[in-house]
């Protein structure tokens, strides 16, 4: 699945790159050209605007109703939008949603902090934007999120 989330709603965003999900994030206001780019790619357009309704039957817009990211993206998982995938989980650059590239440990050094550098031994960084990614505090916080949304233990390897 898909998303294309309007400017209502960018943290949910960010959740949903951190789960793994393609998930373009629209800050204009304009809505014709966010229903033609969900058209063109076939993704579903989350939004808080009552206003934004499907003008074609393709057209697949969901109104989200809660105010918190992380009670948003438990209504996506009760809608069976969102599911525990967690191959997919930290692939994708939580800025710009591309896939993260593995990244040789020698071509980081001297791009991160040395405790960094010397203290993980993985490393990913996104074609894009360039920036580097590991697995540190910030995703251990990110994997206790995860499971309290689904509910389950997640084998954490390190």
């Amino acid at each position: 699945m898909k998303f294309l989330v309007d400017r209502m709603l960018g943290k949910l965003a960010k959740e949903l790159r951190m789960l793994g999900y393609d998930t373009l994030y629209y800050w204009g206001e304009n809505t014709y050209p966010l229903i033609k780019r969900a058209r063109d790619e076939g993704r579903v357009i989350l939004t808080r605007n009552t206003k934004l309704l499907p003008r074609r039957p393709e057209d697949r817009i969901l109104r989200i109703m809660e105010d918190k990211p992380l009670l948003q993206l438990k209504e996506l998982i009760k809608k069976g939008l969102v599911s525990l995938k967690e191959e997919s989980f930290f692939t994708r650059c939580l800025l710009c949603n591309h896939l993260l590239d593995e990244m040789p440990r020698e071509e980081v050094e001297g791009n991160v902090p040395d405790f960094i550098f010397y203290q993980q031994k993985e490393f990913s960084r996104c074609p894009q934007c360039l920036r580097i990614y590991w697995k540190g505090s910030h995703q251990d916080h990110m994997q206790k999120k995860i499971e309290e949304l689904f509910q389950v233990k997640i084998q954490n390897e390190k």
